[in-house]
């Protein structure tokens, strides 16, 4: 009897997979930076300067139509880019702008010198987003703007500057970001953003740059996030909205979910929600379903009571 090895008789097989494979669905096309910046943009109205820095500016929209009572809302949009110059800025929230500009919001754009600019990071970029957001109450008469329905509506980076925005009343007294009477907004849209640096820093590294967490939260230790990082000026008293792209590879939905449940700890009002075809740049796109929720949430919370 001829006995053959097992190995030969596997080669004499022929090919076949061992398993059976379904064939596995495609990932929708997501939006980029390039094809955001091809939608229809607004123009500012006007540009209102606060510092001597190029970034330090702001960008205002004003609708044509005016409000019943003669007053615009509010929409303070922050921009993201990592925290850096070389990454993007204001423009990229511009095609959003003039969705916010037919829905009747006047909007704030407001810029800020990042981490790559002289006199950016800790903590000359959260003293310029601080400086930004309480000008308003300097041009809000002139241009009929109405305060109690501000909403601020950050992307990414953008994200966590703006929550971190709604908790200033809570900074620690001897903060050098500390200021009397901030300016408190109705509510907070957070797309694609980021309600921690303490507890996602890995991922900001990994997306950003590996030293970017300790040019926003300079030193060693727990303690530099006091002041830095929005979960830990909770409860802010500010109801939030954290939408994220269940695609989204920079700022993952679990971010979102993590800082609502932070929040909601603390007594204040936040909430969830997940666009189902959208990455992290499609919440920020008018003419994607992902924005249609983005701008639905700041609707509503510039009509809460």
């Amino acid at each position: 009897m001829i006995r053959i090895p097992a190995a030969a008789l596997l080669l004499s097989l022929p090919a076949a997979p061992l398993f059976a494979q379904a064939k596995l669905p495609e990932l929708p096309r997501l939006m980029q930076p390039r094809a955001v910046m091809s939608i229809p943009a607004a123009a500012p109205t006007e540009s209102i300067r606060y510092g001597e820095a190029p970034s330090q500016q702001v960008e205002l929209f004003l609708p044509r139509a005016a409000q019943a009572d003669g007053r615009h809302p509010v929409v303070v949009m922050v921009h993201g880019g990592c925290w850096r110059k070389d990454v993007a800025g204001p423009e990229l929230l511009r095609p959003a702008a003039a969705a916010f500009l037919e829905k009747g919001f006047a909007v704030w754009s407001i810029g800020y010198r990042r981490v790559d600019e002289e006199g950016g990071g800790y903590p000359g970029t959260y003293q310029d987003v601080a400086q930004a957001i309480d000008l308003l109450r300097e041009h809000a008469e002139a241009r009929q703007l109405d305060l109690t329905r501000t909403v601020l509506f950050g992307h990414s980076a953008g994200g966590h500057l703006a929550l971190w925005a709604a908790g200033r009343s809570k900074l620690p007294a001897a903060s050098p970001l500390r200021v009397d009477n901030p300016l408190k907004p109705r509510g907070v849209v957070s797309v694609g953003g980021f309600g921690s640096l303490k507890k996602w820093q890995g991922e900001i590294g990994i997306n950003c740059g590996p030293d970017i967490v300790q040019k926003l939260a300079p030193g060693d230790g727990d303690a530099r996030f006091a002041d830095t990082s929005p979960e830990q000026l909770l409860p802010s008293g500010v109801r939030t909205i954290l939408l994220h792209g269940v695609f989204d590879g920079v700022a993952s939905p679990a971010t979102g979910l993590d800082h609502a449940q932070d929040a909601r700890r603390a007594g204040d009002l936040a909430e969830i929600q997940i666009a189902p075809v959208a990455g992290h740049f499609d919440v920020i796109a008018p003419g994607t379903a992902a924005f249609a929720q983005a701008l639905a949430a700041v609707e509503r919370l510039s009509n809460s009571r």
